[in-house]
């Protein structure tokens, strides 16, 4: 799904923070955290594996894992033509280092228990450091039963990316799993495909080849961040209506919360 207004707010918070650009390492360095206290730093710094994004405040680490919270829009909320006026302010955080080196890419895996909120999504992505690459694991409030894949990638000949072309609704092992219970969500790259899986089964398989379209290439292939995130989509309407939302803030809770118990980072031969 679009992301055009959350990246916007990323990048204008980064640069207002001055925070340190992610660690650019020549290999795949393995990684397992279950954001202990401390793990997130009140002062970003480039010796945590995490930073945050979004203000003190929006999230909290310890022994639930990462808490990530959205909360609710000060004042009163109109809601018009399928669209709240205004959105709440949720949690982002950025992995410090980049994945990944060709020929060497990774295994990235995540453990999280998401809102079932309609209007709330709960992303983890891998997001092109400087390309406009991006691998996504997108968790939808509004429809508990399923999570989504996508990913999207400029390709050489012009700036345009194809977004949505590639996207994919995926269920669970069990009937009557949601995504409120503990789940495993892999992110498995390579140079030839990407696969997604939950709680070690493979949902859905993207190669290379696949994603040519009119000639052109449209694979994620270069350095990537960890993003981990909450966001409310409750406008415009094109992501109002893909998420099942706007909100409806009468009946939610002031602070929805979105909990990323680990992330794990496997580094495969090349």
């Amino acid at each position: 799904m679009l992301f055009f207004f959350h990246i916007a707010l990323i990048i204008s918070l980064i640069r207002a923070a001055h925070i340190s650009p992610p660690r650019v390492s020549d290999t795949c360095r393995p990684i397992h955290t279950t954001f202990p206290p401390s793990s997130i730093p009140d002062n970003p710094h480039d010796q945590a594996d995490f930073i945050a994004i979004s203000p003190y405040g929006s999230y909290q680490a310890g022994g639930n894992g990462l808490e990530l919270y959205l909360h609710r829009p000060n004042g009163p909320i109109k809601t018009m033509n399928g669209t709240n006026d205004k959105l709440g302010a949720g949690a982002t955080m950025n992995s410090t280092f980049t994945l990944l080196r060709v020929p060497q890419y990774a295994i990235i895996t995540f453990e999280i228990l998401a809102p079932t909120i309609p209007g709330v999504v709960t992303a983890a992505i891998l997001m092109g450091a400087e390309e406009r690459d991006e691998i996504d694991i997108e968790i939808l409030g509004g429809d508990p039963s399923h999570w989504q894949t996508n990913l999207f990638a400029p390709p050489s000949t012009n700036s345009r990316s194809m977004y949505g072309v590639f996207s994919s609704r995926q269920g669970f092992h069990e009937p009557g799993q949601n995504i409120a219970e503990l789940h495993k969500y892999t992110i498995d790259w390579n140079q030839d495909r990407i696969t997604w899986a939950v709680d070690g089964e493979v949902k859905q398989t993207i190669t290379k080849e696949q994603t040519r379209r009119n000639g052109d290439l449209h694979y994620p292939s270069h350095p990537s961040h960890i993003q981990l995130g909450i966001w409310d989509a409750s406008n415009p309407i094109g992501t109002a209506q893909w998420a099942r939302g706007p909100i409806n803030w009468k009946t939610t809770p002031q602070q929805v919360i979105a909990i990323i118990k680990s992330v794990t980072v496997e580094c495969p031969d090349p």
